[in-house]
């Protein structure tokens, strides 16, 4: 089995036991068991097998068990786990990459540790881990020095140990948790571990990791609690299910319990996660629309101001208000700029498409630097910044720590990438962190004024880093991507249980909704409904995702539901009716437009629907009724006198419809401007002027006179019943075709 049927053969697995079809699962475990040769494991399943059928015996015989529960749970629990281990053993046959990492890793403390068993994998064996943890004196040498080099490496290591090992011993879950009370080793290098935890999550599911993540979120340092955080709701969308089956796990969770604190900080990072979805479409946005029109403007303010002398100093300060002018001058520029700094404030991810192509540094090659807090001090940020001024370093170093729009590791990106840059982009990257440096100290001041804005930044910069690390890391293919299948937490059994209060569910629902994610706030929606909410708000948007979706007819039930509050009845029965025109009901479309109308008689839209339905139910005399309402309103307007003139002419009123069709093509004529004063032309008996009108409406098809002919076939009962003999139009066409052929010969 290759990494995709593996994946897809435990998902399956996981699926049945969500839906209690235990017997089913034991099955599917069993035919892989017995294909790959898993003799231990067709032993494990006979045992659980036996366990579930006396289950189910006494079950079914009504003999009362107080600990069946409990015992279902725990076969539960067993069978996951089982399922858990023969994937790993179905990856590490796989020559994925990461299977070579986990046996390098493995030979590495193998080699350094003598009495490490063949197949285990243990922090408590790691010596130079155990150094660190003695130690009381905060380790902070960011030279090349060797007990510099040694510590990094050992960091790392215990990173790879926490991703790579599958299920972590009592042992190593309290070597980790003195790894976080640890007085020596820093803060960033902690929070870089609990990105591992999470990583290892995500690889198998292993409950001392998730323990320890919840523990954290007490962590008093917010960089480590916030980065806990995120990774519990990560566990929480994937293991939902069967994280509710293990006390250890409950009872720590059962006291964030209606905390408020919690709820609001879960909102934040489940609101960023349906953020990052759009970041590709922000990144897109930027390459195709905003790029392409600066360089545009930067070319035409270059001719029009003569920029190469407007630059001169002596001059720069005189030209500056014709700059400004001619920038005013670019509405669509300045909307599209305002906008992609609006949407970075809020939280956005704007920069992934500057920075993507930056993860090619060696720095990058250590796995555990993509999730590394920026930090100024940094080896390799020093190291990049050796060869500045004084001032540089300091300006630069600190306005890059201090930045709060860039991800960590854009940040690392940024310094890395300096030492390229040409001496003059570098002095006017100085300038700008000069000029910014008072607005960064206010920055600051506001996030140690308000921990809760300070949280959600570092939510937001990490998840963007996760972001980077899922999409751009060259073992991406071998990682299960958070970004897509994240986000929705909110719907998992562990956080329904955690958080009752249905407002932060309303506010995810919302931001789905306002950012057209409509199954995923339709879902929320759903799920309040079964909550027992009822309110018009939530049947219209409702109604509106099932419309964006296409399923009308769930709709117009939820519509309906709307329309009980007496709200809003005007917009509920437009859609309404809308709903009914895609499913073509035309009739029923009609009734909601004619009730909209009675409600509210001016409305020229819909006086536009209602004479578009009588006209599609073949009643073009009470469609020109309201069609005419419009040209009163409108007179004048082309798109009034538009389907005025066409009710003249298909109900026969052709000396009516002649003062139209003369106006329509006096302005600026369409095809079919051109096709219906042909009709007309031809009905009034003058079948030069109709073939002149006829090639003309050729024309403006491009030439397409399929298109034409097509048309003109639909349109045959209108010719005849106004007069035209049936049997002079193959002519007419045939000279129509052939004055169009000699057009085009000239």
């Amino acid at each position: 089995m290759n990494y995709r049927e593996t994946e897809e053969w435990y998902a399956r697995i996981c699926n049945l036991l969500e839906q209690q079809r235990v017997a089913d699962a034991l099955d599917k475990i069993s035919q892989v068991a017995e294909i790959k040769g898993f003799v231990t494991s067709l032993a494990q399943v006979d045992e659980l097998r036996f366990t579930y059928g006396n289950m189910l015996s006494y079950t079914m015989k009504g003999v009362e068990d107080a600990q069946r529960e409990q015992i279902y749970h725990r076969l539960l629990v067993s069978i996951y786990e089982l399922a858990d281990s023969m994937k790993m053993d179905l990856l590490a046959r796989s020559g994925m990459m990461l299977s070579t990492l986990k046996k390098e890793l493995d030979k590495e403390m193998r080699l350094d540790n003598q009495e490490l068993g063949e197949s285990l994998v243990s922090l408590s064996f790691d010596h130079e881990l155990d150094e660190m943890l003695r130690s009381t004196i905060l380790f902070n040498d960011e030279s090349e020095s060797e007990i510099a080099v040694n510590h990094r490496k050992a960091i790392f290591r215990t990173f790879r140990l926490l991703w790579l090992t599958d299920k972590l011993s009592e042992d190593d879950a309290t070597r980790v948790a003195g790894i976080f009370r640890s007085t020596s080793i820093p803060w960033y290098e902690k929070s870089m571990m609990v990105s591992a935890l999470t990583l290892g999550i995500l690889r198998v599911f292993d409950v001392r990791k998730l323990e320890l993540l919840i523990a954290l979120y007490d962590h008093p340092d917010p960089q480590i609690s916030q980065r806990a955080l995120v990774g519990m709701l990560i566990a929480f969308n994937f293991f939902g299910n069967r994280i509710v089956l293990y006390p250890s796990v409950i009872e720590p969770l059962m006291l964030l319990k209606n905390n408020e604190k919690f709820a609001a900080e879960s909102e934040s990072v489940i609101i960023q996660f349906i953020r990052s979805k759009d970041t590709e479409k922000i990144t897109r946005k930027f390459r195709e629309e905003i790029v392409p029109d600066v360089i545009k403007f930067n070319q035409d303010l270059n001719e029009k101001l003569d920029l190469e002398k407007l630059m001169t100093p002596e001059e720069f300060l005189d030209k500056n208000p014709d700059w400004e002018k001619y920038f005013d001058n670019q509405p669509g520029l300045v909307r599209k700029l305002e906008e992609l700094t609006n949407m970075q404030l809020e939280g956005s991810d704007v920069f992934l498409g500057a920075f993507s192509m930056l993860k090619n540094f060696s720095f990058f090659s250590d796995l555990p630097n993509w999730f590394l807090p920026f930090y100024k001090d940094h080896y390799a940020v020093v190291n990049a910044l050796k060869d500045e001024t004084e001032s540089m370093r300091k300006t630069i170093g600190e306005g890059i720590e201090r930045s709060v729009y860039m991800c960590n590791s854009d940040k690392f990106s940024f310094i890395l990438n300096l030492p390229l840059m040409p001496a003059p982009q570098k002095n006017m990257i100085h300038q700008m962190f000069e000029a910014e440096a008072g607005q960064l100290e206010e920055l600051i001041d506001e996030e140690l004024s308000n921990p809760d804005l300070r949280n959600k930044r570092i939510v937001i910069q990490y998840i963007q880093d996760l972001y980077r690390f899922f999409r751009l890391h060259p073992l991406r293919a071998e990682f299960t991507d958070v970004i897509a299948f994240s986000g929705e937490a909110h719907m998992s059994q562990p956080f329904s249980t955690l958080v009752e209060d249905a407002s932060h569910l309303k506010t995810i629902a919302s931001f789905f909704f306002d950012h057209d994610h409509f199954d995923e706030a339709l879902r929320i929606f759903s799920l309040l409904e079964k909550k027992g909410e009822s309110y018009a708000e939530l049947f219209e948007k409702s109604g509106y995702c099932y419309q964006q979706k296409g399923e009308y007819l769930h709709a117009i039930t939820y519509y309906r539901k709307a329309d009980l509050f007496d709200t809003n009845r005007n917009w509920l029965l437009s859609k309404v009716a809308q709903c009914y025109l895609k499913m073509g009901d035309t009739a029923q479309a009609l009734e909601s437009y004619l009730e909209l109308d009675a409600i509210e008689p001016s409305g020229l839209k819909t006086a536009a629907a209602i004479g578009t339905c009588y006209l599609n139910l073949n009643e073009p005399e009470k469609a020109l009724d309201y069609f005419y309402r419009i040209e009163f309103a409108d007179p004048g307007s082309v798109n009034a006198m538009r389907p005025v003139a066409w009710c003249l002419l298909i109900t026969g009123k052709t000396e009516a419809a002649i003062p139209y069709y003369n106006q329509l093509l006096s302005e600026n004529p369409n095809a079919f401007d051109y096709m219906n004063a042909g009709h007309l032309a031809l009905c009034m008996g003058d079948r030069i002027q109709a073939t002149e009108h006829y090639v003309n409406s050729i024309r403006l098809r491009g030439g397409d006179l399929k298109s034409f002919l097509k048309s003109f076939a639909a349109d045959r009962r209108y010719l005849i019943s106004n007069g035209v003999d049936v049997n002079d139009l193959p002519f007419v066409l045939d000279w129509v075709r052939l004055r169009f052929r000699e057009e085009q010969e000239k």
